[in-house]
């Protein structure tokens, strides 16, 4: 079971993040490093100077462009992702929320069809409905915040173990879930999320000029530990659930 729920998550963290290589790729942007999780390399290769490599901790997953992360290797500019055009760049960062709302809608589909064949449009009505409820929680828990009706990652783990004992449509819905929750969240207005980023670009665009680099690094690198204590919270929130 174990072994499945780590399958489920690298499934989900891979899909995002391949929203963000494709959309590089498109853009013509050098692609350093595809990464699944994080820590020490359990395996790697090198092709057509991307490094594709899984790492140790299954929990989460990025990419490396040329412009955007730091490398000791020099490329032609046009290879840059600071060079291409705003809206480019826009769809770069963006990508990765995108790929994982089109994978929960390709899911909720497929189970949606599987009970109801030949239903296409209905499916896709039901999960519009299904995301429209998501985002009204969402606007409830922004207007009355309650951390205690969050789960971390030890509480998703363990939701995911009781939807693999519940069935295969339990498992694959609440992938689904998932994935939508990691699109949505990714695109909120926080420094180190993707919606961090896009506020820098909206920045840039009003602007006419990008902000100094060294503000943006800051910046997500405060929201970066600000996520970590936030996972830090609900990991022991989780914890004394178990408990009780």
């Amino acid at each position: 079971m174990i072994l499945i729920i780590i399958l489920q998550l690298t499934l989900i963290v891979l899909v995002h993040e391949l929203g963000h290589y494709l959309l590089a790729r498109l853009a013509g942007v050098q692609v350093l490093g595809f990464n699944i999780g994080f820590g020490p390399v359990v395996w790697k290769t090198l092709r057509g100077g991307t490094q594709y490599a899984l790492r140790l901790v299954p929990l989460g997953g990025y990419v490396q462009l040329y412009g955007l992360d730091e490398t000791p290797r020099k490329m032609p500019a046009k290879y840059s992702y600071g060079k291409k055009k705003l809206w480019q760049r826009f769809a770069i960062i963006s990508g990765g929320a995108l790929f994982n709302i089109i994978f929960a809608w390709a899911l909720f589909v497929g189970l949606y069809l599987s009970i109801r064949p030949f239903a296409f449009w209905p499916a896709t009505a039901a999960f519009w409905r299904f995301v429209s409820e998501f985002l009204q929680g969402l606007a409830v828990f922004f207007r009355q915040p309650d951390l205690g009706a969050l789960s971390g990652p030890i509480g998703i783990l363990g939701i995911s173990a009781e939807s693999v004992r519940r069935g295969w449509q339990s498992f694959w819905f609440f992938t689904a879930f998932l994935s939508l929750n990691l699109g949505v969240i990714n695109l909120l207005p926080f420094p180190a999320l993707d919606g961090g980023r896009l506020i820098f670009l909206a920045v840039e665009l009003v602007l006419r000029r990008p902000p100094p680099p060294a503000v943006e690094r800051w910046v997500h690198g405060l929201g970066f530990i600000l996520l970590l204590w936030l996972m830090f919270l609900l990991s022991f929130q989780d914890v004394a659930r178990l408990g009780k």
